[in-house]
């Protein structure tokens, strides 16, 4: 990784994955300072993806074949601590956060208990940092069961990944390690309170910025029918190798006729 970050991503920043329940707040492109809430092992990934720009690297193993991660899973009680110490202390040193996000290593609503560590989550947030946002990024996997989409409803803002509209270019961009029907994600995040979708463009070995690719995904937001719209590039450095990040003047085209079609914000970040 370090040659990777000197020579091909030398322009891009590095990520570790948390080692503990809370990580920053750090600055992010569309939050501010964002205070990560991570459910998940610590210092390990656990995703339903294997994107091939993850920040978090690659997913080894696919969560259906083991529970035994669920086991290395911080406690209810634990959260719940650990949310409350972990608030006081960031208030006590005047470090308080702009957004508190339900992210960490992987997907976040695998947490076995993920609809009761939302509303831990909450009665901290409303504690000691009242008035702050709370959201979700997800890859939307999950998005099926009810109760994760009631977890996700409680929360201020659900931000659900749609990196492509077409089934072989997201398959070949998200590399997806559980069953995975495009159709389904585009019912359930309309069953959801609301959504922001956040999609991720790429040039490359993989490139998902092609007019048909484009077209498609256009289509896929039609049905969804969000409030808002995040498009982005690389921005921290990815695991797979021959990616190229996209033009901040290409990424505005794209959310240019992404918001003159849907009439709702689409921003770049």
């Amino acid at each position: 990784m370090t040659e990777l970050v000197e020579t091909e991503y030398r322009d891009l920043k590095p990520w570790a994955l948390p080692g503990g329940l809370l990580y920053g707040p750090f600055p992010t492109r569309r939050k501010g300072r964002a205070l990560g809430v991570n459910l998940l092992p610590a210092g390990e990934k656990v995703c339903t993806f294997n994107c091939v720009y993850c920040q978090c690297g690659w997913t080894r193993s696919s969560p259906l074949k083991s529970d035994g991660w669920k086991a290395l899973c911080p406690s209810l009680d634990a959260v719940g601590r650990g949310l409350e110490e972990g608030f006081a202390g960031l208030l006590a040193d005047g470090n308080g956060p702009d957004a508190i996000v339900v992210s960490g290593n992987g997907e976040p609503t695998l947490y076995p208990e993920f609809e009761a560590a939302v509303e831990r989550v909450r009665a901290a947030r409303d504690r000691w940092f009242p008035g702050v946002r709370t959201m979700v990024l997800t890859a939307g996997t999950e998005l099926g069961r009810e109760d994760v989409r009631r977890g996700c409803d409680r929360l201020d803002e659900r931000c659900v990944k749609l990196d492509a509209g077409d089934a072989r270019t997201l398959k070949r961009i998200d590399l997806p390690l559980v069953p995975f029907v495009l159709d389904d994600l585009v019912a359930n995040c309309r069953r959801l309170r609301d959504v922001t979708i956040q999609s991720f463009f790429t040039r490359g070995v993989v490139d998902n910025t092609g007019e048909p690719a484009v077209v498609a995904w256009l289509d896929r937001l039609a049905e969804i029918r969000p409030i808002e719209v995040q498009v982005y590039s690389l921005d921290r450095v990815p695991p797979a190798k021959g990616l190229r990040k996209v033009p901040r003047e290409d990424l505005e085209a794209l959310a240019e006729r992404a918001g003159r079609r849907l009439g709702i914000p689409t921003h770049v970040y």
